[in-house]
């Protein structure tokens, strides 16, 4: 199995954008939800977008079903929370146990919004996580000190952290950043 694809969500800053992107993540991710600790408009999500290089894709990030943009305006992906109107480019957003969605459909499996499990929920998360058949990103608590372990037992298609890289909400640290991509990309190895 290859390593999983990377993504650096809940960026606000260029510099964030910039330092994603040099550490080699795959993904970048921008929150488009007002009452968010790191969200923005989706007219500064695409101001930010329009800084990301190919190969690594942008992911525009409601909290519903619903997204006001489509992928290809702007955006290569939309991440939703239940179940979209339509399954081209969209990642679906579960916290807690995934609905069936159709093959193929990548699902980002995450905790709580502004959890803080102990090591035994987070195992707990994992585990669920190792048993879906779609495609999982796994997100939910992630830090460079624990996504190895979490990408080896679970072999998801991505990993996902915005708080696991952050200084203060919404603020990244590039150091974090680097170690989280590289953590993770290596822990096959």
């Amino acid at each position: 199995m290859s390593a999983p694809l990377v993504k650096i969500c809940g960026l606000m800053r260029e510099a964030d954008v910039d330092g994603a992107v040099v550490a080699g993540a795959d993904l970048v991710g921008f929150v488009c939800v007002a009452d968010s600790p790191r969200g923005i408009t989706v007219e500064r999500a695409l101001e930010l977008a329009a800084r990301v290089p190919a190969p690594v894709r942008t992911v525009a990030v409601s909290a519903t079903s619903v997204f006001p943009a489509q992928p290809g305006e702007g955006f290569d992906l939309v991440q939703v929370y239940g179940r979209p109107d339509s399954m081209d480019d969209v990642i679906v957003g579960f916290r807690g146990e995934p609905d069936e969605m159709p093959d193929g459909v990548p699902l980002l499996l995450d905790l709580a919004r502004g959890s803080d499990p102990s090591n035994d929920d987070l195992r707990a998360h994992w585990q669920r996580a190792a048993k879906v058949r779609a495609p999982v990103m796994l997100a939910g608590s992630l830090d460079a000190g624990n996504v190895a372990e979490a990408v080896r037992q679970v072999r998801p298609w991505a990993v996902d952290t915005a708080r696991g890289v952050e200084v203060s909400p919404g603020v990244k640290d590039a150091g974090l950043i680097e170690q989280f991509v590289r953590r993770a990309k290596e822990a096959l190895a």
